[in-house]
């Protein structure tokens, strides 16, 4: 006869199954994944953000560099455009061009006076050329009273220079040359004008009613203080308008 013991005992025998326990932490570990899910995804983020960085920067460099050619482009090509246009200093230092409408270069002209061998061209005073020039031998008038060199002008009002000596002059390191602008009657225009090698002076007269324009020349030795002619002396660009 079975009894209630033997009946529960038998229920609760060696070989029923234990009851299983629930685990713990399931809630937990689907946490943890999430955080790994979601810093991956940050990770992820700040990568392509950074490339995104980089790639903007690269083109806004490449922008730059593109911007500031073109800016020396232009700038080039308003200083060729300077250089070409008439009076304009060029990239070799020279200056000239043609002469404002109505006037005439003295080169173009021929001497009414030429006692000290006058000579039309280029001449260089200062390291700038001057293309449109004369030169002649500086001598003071003669005992007559005629000037070295004399023009026509004739009909205009305006005289223009650079009055100075040519920088291939020899041996003039020392020497002053003075120059006299004056009218056909031997008024004198202006004060005698100075110069120098590498101190050249720029003249303008008023030659109005003035038929004839002499122009004479004294040189000076500064170191002995005597007189010492036969230099050369250049009126450069010289023009009457």
């Amino acid at each position: 006869m079975t009894t209630s013991a033997q009946h529960g005992g038998h229920l609760r025998g060696g070989n029923s199954p234990a009851p299983r326990k629930k685990k713990r932490g399931g809630l937990t570990g689907w946490f943890t994944s999430a955080s790994g899910i979601l810093a991956s995804l940050a990770t992820i983020v700040a990568a392509v953000a950074s490339v995104l960085a980089a790639h903007q920067t690269s083109r806004a460099d490449q922008l730059t560099i593109i911007v500031r050619q073109q800016k020396l482009e232009i700038k080039q090509a308003q200083q060729a455009s300077k250089s070409q246009q008439p009076g304009n200093p060029g990239t070799s230092g020279a200056t000239g061009g043609a002469p404002a409408p109505g006037a005439t270069y003295l080169s173009a002209l021929q001497p009414t006076v030429d006692n000290e061998d006058l000579r039309s061209g280029p001449q260089v005073m200062s390291a700038k050329s001057y293309p449109d020039s004369v030169a002649f031998y500086c001598y003071p008038a003669d005992g007559s009273g005629q000037p070295a060199e004399a023009f026509d002008v004739a009909g205009h009002s305006v005289f223009s220079a650079v009055v100075g000596i040519p920088d291939d002059t020899e041996n003039v390191t020392s020497m002053d040359e003075t120059v006299t602008f004056a009218d056909q009657s031997g008024a004198h225009l202006m004060s005698p004008v100075t110069v120098s090698l590498g101190h050249p002076a720029t003249v303008r007269l008023n030659i109005s009613g003035v038929t004839q324009l002499a122009v004479t020349c004294t040189g000076l030795n500064t170191q002995t203080q005597q007189t010492a002619n036969g230099n050369p002396i250049a009126l450069a660009n010289a023009r009457i308008s």
